[in-house]
């Protein structure tokens, strides 16, 4: 049988690195998003506003755990930044569906 130690060590570095591999395909979607967000017409840049604001509150969250780095006040900042830019693209686009 495998002790307990090894077993926790190897999910906190599975852990890790799966962590780290996620930021950094939040990273490039992020980056699709801002190309998506500076090119195009209303709607295309608020879907990439949008979804620049979403990889951003996900990448907040992920720096925010404990097992990772620990930074303090990221979580309130990317559960803020999540429910703010939801809220805020659902009011822009109703009122760009009733301007039209």
């Amino acid at each position: 049988m495998i002790a307990p130690n090894i077993l926790n060590d190897f999910a906190e570095t599975a852990f890790f690195w799966a962590a780290l591999v996620f930021m950094v395909a939040v990273s490039i979607a992020g980056l699709g998003a801002l190309r998506l967000s500076l090119k195009g017409e209303a709607v295309t840049a608020l879907m990439g506003v949008s979804s620049f604001t979403t990889v951003a509150g996900v990448g907040l969250y992920l720096i925010s755990l404990p097992e990772l780095f620990n930074v303090g006040f990221a979580r309130d900042t990317a559960i803020a930044l999540l429910v703010l830019g939801t809220v805020g693209t659902i009011i822009f686009a109703r009122l760009f569906r009733t301007e039209g």
